[in-house]
């Protein structure tokens, strides 16, 4: 993919087929005295264009050949064979027609511009930075598309040079800011990164993320010190803040201040500010901390009630395998429920759901959901599992059979799931009073177990 963009797509000659500089290369040659040579050069010229608005690119290129030969000094006969080679991505002759229009005409814009586009569509980018510089007096835009070509050439400092110069002159953005991350995450100089997170603190202190960008970057180089004196200075500035106990919980934890680790904790995961992602992240380091320390368990379930309605499908998934770890099965179907109105198509949850409405004996409700998404997953086995299990549990005999019968078609090299199958076979024809049907499903269970 290539990262840099066209900066200006107004006046695109490599697109346009009757653009503005199309119309200046007509009204230039207008001018030129009315004799045989020039209204020839004239009628092959617009038949060129036409040809080109038509995407008849050899045929343009015929016309302009022509022309080129009846003068060879017309730098705008140069440039439409450059377009039209590039649009046949004939790029060696395009590239050549392109420098010729160049030479003849050093002053035009757009002539330097359609050169710059050639050497970015070969991804050349060396080039493509050398034919790039004389355009950005022209526009900012063309200073970011620098800084994407330093940084495809690998030319990392000369990268954050150029968006040290944008900062400077156009303020702070967020996607330079991604950027400038990029570039020292691949060139690995962790040093220049804290300097300048550094002195992005010291400028702008009244913003929260210079402090967690900072805290990160120390934790990353496992300057933990350094990490929670940022956090408390994060804290000393912003008192009120939740985002700064997104970085404190961690460090309390370190130090086994388990009592402040707990407050910062709640106050991250039941946020109205703290992005979703985060409050994930923070709940599931909750729940491992409470597995290694289950006499606070009930710091955890405090928060239960107080979760944000607006918890994203992952929180809801983290709850509900924290309660059935916790064998709290309605609290875990009750959370796999929230979680699948967010993520319908994860099967992860839906298997589990199936599976916790039989533990739970909700056996008419196990029959109606698995029954509705056997129509969305057709040929998932443990489905018809549970549905021909729940249809035996409510009596439904014939049901169950035939959904246990359908079922074993879809079991593909699991011969646990095979035997699963076999057992409930085996009761649902006995209780059928089918003993010879019940007994063959009860010795090919036996033959499989002695198989495994």
């Amino acid at each position: 993919m290539k990262r840099t963009r066209y900066a200006i797509v107004t006046f695109c000659i490599l697109i346009s087929s009757f653009g503005t500089q199309a119309h200046v290369e007509i009204d230039s040659l207008l001018s030129v005295s009315n004799d045989s040579i020039h209204v020839k050069f004239q009628i092959h010229f617009y038949e060129a264009l036409k040809q080109k608005a038509l995407e008849n690119y050899s045929k343009a290129i015929d016309a302009l050949v022509i022309c080129k030969s009846l003068n060879s000094t017309e730098s705008a006969v140069f440039h439409e064979l450059g377009t039209n080679y590039f649009k046949l991505k004939q790029f060696e002759n395009s590239e050549f027609n392109f420098q010729k229009a160049i030479a003849l005409d050093s002053d035009n814009f757009w002539y330097k511009e359609s050169l710059y586009h050639l050497y970015i569509e070969q991804n050349r980018f060396e080039e493509a930075i050398i034919a790039l510089k004389p355009l950005l007096s022209r526009h900012p835009d063309y200073k970011q598309d620098l800084v994407n070509l330093y940084l495809e050439a690998g030319r990392y400092d000369d990268a954050l040079n150029v968006l040290d110069d944008l900062d400077k002159t156009l303020g702070l953005k967020a996607s330079r800011d991604k950027i400038r991350k990029e570039l020292y995450d691949l060139s690995g100089d962790e040093n220049k990164r804290i300097t300048h997170l550094k002195i992005r603190l010291q400028e702008t202190p009244e913003e929260p993320t210079n402090f967690l960008n900072l805290i990160y970057a120390y934790s990353k180089l496992d300057q933990k010190k350094e990490a929670f004196e940022t956090a408390k200075a994060f804290l000393d500035q912003h008192p009120k803040s939740h985002l700064v106990h997104v970085a404190l919980y961690k460090f309390y934890l370190d130090a086994e201040d388990y009592e402040k680790a707990i407050t910062s904790m709640k106050i991250v995961t039941t946020s109205t500010v703290v992005v979703p992602s985060l409050k994930v992240k923070v709940l599931n380091d909750f729940m491992n901390f409470i597995t290694e320390f289950p006499e606070y368990e009930s710091a955890l379930l405090d928060i239960t009630n107080t979760v944000s309605e607006n918890t994203p499908s992952r929180s809801h998934l983290e709850w509900a395998d924290y309660y059935y770890n916790q064998k709290a099965y309605l609290k875990a179907i009750s959370s796999y429920e929230k979680a699948l109105e967010y993520d319908s198509d994860n099967f992860t949850i839906i298997k589990n759901l199936a599976l916790l409405y039989l533990e739970t004996n909700q056996f008419e409700t196990a029959a109606l959901f698995t029954n509705n998404q056997m129509e969305l997953y057709p040929s998932q086995s443990i489905l018809y599992l549970v549905n021909g299990t729940a249809n035996r549990q409510l009596n439904n005999l014939d049901l169950a059979i035939e959904y246990l019968t359908m079922g074993l078609d879809y079991i593909f090299d699991n011969k646990k799931l095979q035997l699963d199958f076999y057992r409930q076979l085996s009761v649902a024809y006995k209780l059928q009073d089918n003993i010879v049907e019940s007994e063959a499903f009860t010795k090919k269970a036996m033959a499989l177990e002695n198989n495994q």
